[in-house]
């Protein structure tokens, strides 16, 4: 897993293109510990560059500590040579959430801020399932099972709001999907006895119907 991490890492410095920005690494340094280092995400748009985000990899420390990737430091939406540039919901955070989740292997966990992420902020603000907010729903689909909500009112070390996915072992996954299954009817269950829904409420009833419809034909075997 070291070697897709450091895979993953090498593309990110080449760069690749996405909806005509190029995406790079600008910068890497080390982290906190020798294992971990720090990526610098630019775009580059008409010869312009602007900083996107922030990733810390650490490559794991066998066998006490596994392998996980954050992403901090996003930038709200602005405009980059005339183009609107924007992570949150965007090809962009598709193509880079892809890349690292691959990576990542049973046990393995990503960290995404999304404090600037106003869905997925609202969503487990009310607290609606991680797997139905926008966020969480993007990450279950990449594989991730389960899910903490990491909420800090002061920050410091700990970063500002993020959510963690972790990737199942084979002796997790079961009970986790059916957790995920549980929690999508029971949710449905709630907003079908309301009778106004606020938009982000909307969409997340939308996921949960479609994670009840991927889950439920195996949901017998949990």
């Amino acid at each position: 897993m070291f070697k897709m991490l450091e895979k993953v890492v090498h593309k990110i410095i080449e760069g690749f293109m996405v909806e005509g920005f190029h995406v790079f690494c600008k910068r890497v340094t080390r982290g906190r510990f020798r294992e971990e280092e720090n990526l610098e995400i630019y775009v580059n748009r008409g010869g312009l560059d602007s900083r996107l985000l922030d990733v810390k990899v650490f490559y794991g420390r066998p066998p006490y500590h596994t392998p996980w990737i954050e992403f901090f430091n996003i930038i709200p939406p602005t405009v980059l040579g005339g183009e609107k540039l924007e992570f949150f919901d965007s090809p962009i955070e598709n193509e880079l959430l892809t890349v690292f989740s691959q990576a990542l292997s049973e046990g393995e966990s990503i960290f995404v801020e999304y404090y600037e992420d106003e869905e997925t902020r609202k969503q487990l603000g009310a607290g609606l399932p991680p797997p139905v907010s926008r966020l969480g729903y993007k990450l279950f689909m990449l594989g991730f099972t389960w899910f903490k909500d990491w909420y800090f009112a002061e920050g410091f070390w700990e970063g500002g709001q993020k959510l963690q996915g972790e990737k199942p072992n084979r002796e997790s996954k079961s009970r986790q999907l059916a957790s995920i299954y549980i929690e999508a009817k029971s949710f449905l269950e709630k907003q079908q006895s309301q009778e106004k829904h606020d938009w982000y409420q909307v969409r997340a009833v939308v996921r949960a119907k479609n994670i009840i419809s991927l889950l439920k034909g195996s949901v017998e075997q949990f």
